[in-house]
């Protein structure tokens, strides 16, 4: 997928912080876009260095092996998220969220994303105050990344500045 090759910022409408992408963890996540009918779904992680900065840096992303993956769905087993989840974090690197791909322009969260980023939000409330939860869809990243923020409640959309 074509994409931009810089670092991209977005915000939550009210929040008094910013979410920035580097181009290395765009360029990872792009790879997997959902461009021929033929691909199946991609997942994995976002990291960061600092969680208590006011400009939350992804710095690096991952790729899950997928348990079951198809045009329009995938499944990653938890346990190995987990330990990459402990391995990275003692490189000094926190799990903010996870990222998948749709296999359409301006993906949005179906019911089955909403209940996966509320149990996983809520599985980091003594660690995080809300997990991060991105799609890539068919459009160039920036404009084809849609993020979002899960407080175990409710998503919170992001808009790329």
């Amino acid at each position: 997928m074509p994409h931009n090759k810089h670092d991209a910022t977005c915000r939550i409408e009210g929040a008094d912080w910013t979410l920035t992408f580097k181009a290395a963890a765009l360029q990872q996540i792009g790879a997997h876009a959902q461009t021929q009918r033929s691909s199946k779904e991609s997942v994995g992680q976002l990291y960061c260095r600092d969680l208590t900065a006011g400009n939350i840096v992804i710095e690096h992303a991952t790729v899950l092996p997928r348990c079951h993956a198809g045009h329009a769905s995938v499944q990653f087993n938890p346990e190995v998220a987990m330990k990459e989840r402990a391995k990275l974090f003692k490189e000094g690197w926190h799990c903010v969220g996870l990222w998948h791909t749709h296999p359409e322009a301006f993906p949005r969260p179906s019911q089955t994303d909403s209940i996966l980023a509320a149990d996983h939000a809520r599985a980091a409330v003594t660690h995080l105050n809300g997990l991060l939860f991105a799609i890539l869809g068919t459009r160039q990243i920036p404009e084809g990344l849609s993020v979002w923020a899960h407080d175990g409640v409710q998503f919170w959309s992001a808009h790329w500045e």
